[in-house]
C-alpha cells in the first residue's frame, strides 16, 4: 500500500512539475501588454474574492476561502488571456508569425517600399506611434533639411499604407525611457519584434540587449560590388572634391568614387584606376587616379 501511495505520489509530482515548467515557458513568451492584462485581471479577482473570503475566514472555513479565492485568480489569468488574444484576432495580429518593426532612417531612406514589394520581411511589418510622432516632428521642423526628410518620410509610409495590407500603425506608449531609439529597443523586446533600421548605432545598442535587428545598411552594403585595389571603373566625374584637385563621381549603387587630379574634368567620363577602398559602418569610399 505504501508502495503504490508512494508511485501515486511521484507522478503527481512529476507531472504538476512538467506543469509548472510549460507555465513558465509560456510566461516567458508574453509580451508587456498580456502581462498588463492578466494583472488587471487579478485585481479584479480579488475585488470580487476578498469579500467572499472575509465571512468564510470568520466562519472557520479557512480552506475554502481560499480555494474559492485560487480559482477566481486562475479564472481571471485564463480570462484575460482569452481577452488578449480575441483583441490579437480583431486588429489582424497573429502570435505565430514574425513581427517587424520600422524606424523613422527606413521611413526616410525610402527603399523600404522596393523591399515590401519583394516580399523579403515575412510576417507583420508595424510602425509604433511615437515613431509616427518623430517624424511628424521632422516635417514641422524650420530647418530645411530636417523638413524635407520628415516630409519624404511620412509620402513613403502613406505609399506603404496603399500598398501593403501587412502594415500597421500600433499605438504604444514607452516605458520610463526617453528617445525612440531606447522606445523601439523596449517596444521590440516587449512584442518579441525585430527592428528594421538603417541606423548603425541603434543596431549595435539594440544588439547589446540581446534584441534581434536588421540593419539595411550592413546589407546594403555586402550586395555592392567587390571592388579592389587596381580594378579600372568608368565615372562620370560630377562635382570638385574636398580636396583640391579632387573629382567626385558615384557608383550606380551610390557609392562615392574620389578621383585624384580630376577637378578640371567634372561633367568628363573618365576610366580610372583603384588605388584604395576605405570601408566604414556608413559605406564605401573608393579613391581613384584617372588611368593612363
Amino acid at each position: 500500500m505504501a508502495a503504490i501511495a508512494l508511485a501515486v505520489g511521484y507522478g503527481f509530482l512529476s507531472t504538476f512539475d512538467k506543469w509548472i515548467e510549460q507555465a513558465f515557458q509560456r510566461a516567458a513568451s508574453f509580451s508587456f501588454q498580456q502581462f498588463q492584462y492578466i494583472g488587471i485581471g487579478i485585481i479584479l479577482a480579488n475585488i470580487v474574492g476578498v469579500p467572499i473570503l472575509i465571512p468564510l475566514m470568520y466562519a472557520g472555513e479557512h480552506a475554502l476561502g481560499v480555494a474559492i479565492l485560487v480559482v477566481l485568480d486562475v479564472l481571471a489569468i485564463w480570462g484575460a488571456i482569452f481577452i488578449f488574444r480575441v483583441r490579437e484576432r480583431r486588429e489582424g495580429i497573429t502570435t505565430d508569425q514574425p513581427e517587424f518593426v520600422l524606424d523613422t532612417s527606413v521611413l526616410v531612406d525610402g527603399r523600404i517600399l522596393d523591399i515590401m514589394n519583394l516580399d523579403l520581411l515575412k510576417g507583420r511589418v508595424v510602425v509604433p506611434s511615437f515613431v509616427v510622432d518623430e517624424i511628424r516632428q521632422l516635417a514641422d521642423s524650420t530647418d530645411p533639411v530636417k523638413r524635407d526628410k520628415g516630409q519624404r518620410a511620412l509620402k513613403v509610409l502613406e505609399q506603404l499604407k496603399a500598398s501593403s495590407k501587412r502594415l500597421a500603425l500600433v499605438d504604444y506608449t514607452p516605458r520610463g525611457v526617453k528617445g525612440v531609439d531606447d522606445a523601439l529597443i523596449q517596444y521590440a523586446r516587449d512584442r518579441k519584434a525585430t527592428i528594421v533600421t538603417l541606423d548603425s548605432n541603434l543596431a549595435k545598442i539594440a544588439r547589446l540587449h540581446n534584441t534581434d535587428v536588421i540593419n539595411f545598411s550592413e546589407v546594403f552594403l555586402a550586395l555592392r560590388p567587390n571592388i579592389n585595389v587596381g580594378d579600372e571603373l568608368t565615372i562620370q566625374i560630377v562635382k570638385e572634391g574636398k580636396i583640391r584637385q579632387q573629382g567626385v563621381g558615384f557608383l550606380d549603387d551610390g557609392t562615392m568614387v574620389v578621383v585624384e587630379d580630376a577637378a578640371d574634368l567634372i561633367g568628363s567620363t573618365v576610366r580610372v584606376v583603384v588605388t584604395n577602398v576605405h570601408v566604414s559602418d556608413t559605406g564605401k569610399i573608393i579613391f581613384t587616379k584617372v588611368a593612363d
